[in-house]
């Protein structure tokens, strides 16, 4: 039996197990109740195999407060849960058995005394903990994609501590106790808690994942509405000086990056990719960008510079015959063609020096986010796709 709690992310945080012994019964177990007596959580397990009841107990008595936020969030006396923002925070945990949890800016975490668990996040800026101490502590690393083992991690001992490195993510941890920490001073004989559910990333049927149609064009992008344009999109906002914060909106466009309130200028990217069903690309396309290559216009008009972006299909800043093949691999369905995408650039963005030999150009748009709301205009491209251009 293992016992988890939830967070306000709904993130599960291991918490404790207990295995089966010969004085309890729970060998193929068949039915759990769970019941909140007094100060106690209850759990009632009865087995297929054992006779009786196997009763575990987990003390609630000592709860303390839950909080989201930014700048310094601070805890009580008792068991807190903290959770740092998108924006740079200070988690202060107290004296209970305190669960922090990184935001998706620079988080600085304090446990304080007690036994603390300091949940880490995928995609979080640096993330420091000051006070760790060996055996009594805890890193929860299991958001991070794919791990399974602290041999996985790099972990360099340093003065004060160690610092943990998987991928890009980055973990300071400081002794409690002062000087150098090891792997297995952190982590002991390995992570403690259940094992991870096996990644299947098996044959998606020639489909890019959460891929689907788009919007050419002009788009409104607002989180307060459906946006056609962003069906199953990923949407990232990262205010200045802060983390990023990434959501994919729903099969209408619509998203929430559930900022907090206040105004914060920043950066807003969008990546959507294309759905090879639509057959919105197909070999007129290929001809197309063949007739731009040779330095002819394509059949319709002169090449604009969206056309142009539209052309420059592997993004190397020239609009050239590889950029045709690119396309035919993607009609014909080869194995080796490219994941083409979607682009989206500010509306008012310059784009008045691109050429078919310096196709450069930024995406995404910078915006002022207002007590969670982000509201503007963008235009959207689909590289490969000129007739839409």
């Amino acid at each position: 039996m293992s016992l988890f709690t939830l967070t306000p992310q709904g993130q599960l945080v291991y918490q404790d197990s207990f295995a089966d012994t010969l004085a309890s019964g729970l060998q193929n177990v068949e039915t759990i109740s769970v019941a909140h007596v007094g100060d106690e959580l209850q759990i009632l397990v009865s087995s297929q195999q054992d006779a009786g009841v196997t009763v575990l107990s987990v003390p609630v008595d000592d709860l303390g407060t839950v909080a989201t936020g930014f700048g310094t969030v601070t805890g009580t006396a008792s068991d807190d849960m903290l959770s740092g923002s998108i924006l740079d925070t200070t988690l202060l945990g107290g004296h209970g058995d305190d669960i922090l949890i990184a935001g998706a800016g620079a988080t600085t975490m304090t446990g304080g005394a007690g036994a603390d668990t300091f949940v880490m996040q995928a995609g979080s800026g640096l993330t420091t903990i000051t006070d760790f101490q060996a055996g009594v502590d805890r890193l929860d690393m299991f958001d991070y994609l794919l791990l399974r083992s602290p041999q996985q991690l790099t972990v360099t001992s340093t003065a004060q501590g160690a610092r943990v490195e998987y991928r890009n993510e980055v973990v300071e941890v400081h002794s409690a106790a002062g000087g150098p920490l090891t792997s297995s001073d952190i982590f002991g004989a390995g992570f403690g808690g259940s094992d991870h559910i096996p990644v299947d990333f098996g044959d998606f049927g020639g489909l890019t994942p959460d891929s689907s149609d788009g919007v050419a064009g002009q788009i409104a992008v607002n989180s307060e509405t459906s946006n056609p344009g962003l069906t199953d999109a990923e949407i990232s906002f990262t205010p200045d000086g802060g983390g990023t914060v990434s959501v994919t909106a729903d099969d209408q466009g619509n998203f929430d990056l559930d900022l907090p309130d206040g105004t914060y200028s920043g950066s807003l990217d969008i990546v959507k990719h294309y759905s090879t069903a639509s057959n919105e690309i197909d070999a007129l396309d290929a001809l197309q960008v063949l007739r731009i290559a040779v330095g002819l216009d394509p059949t319709w008009c002169p090449a604009t510079a969206e056309d142009l972006i539209a052309a420059d299909v592997n993004q190397d800043g020239i609009v050239n015959a590889l950029d045709a093949l690119a396309i035919l691999k993607v009609v014909v369905g080869q194995p080796s063609a490219p994941n083409l995408e979607w682009v989206f650039l500010d509306e008012n963005a310059d784009l008045s020096g691109i050429t078919k030999d310096n196709v450069t150009y930024e995406t995404g748009a910078d915006v002022v986010a207002v007590d969670g709301v982000i509201d503007m205009d963008m235009t959207s491209i689909l590289l490969g796709n000129l007739e839409a251009a």
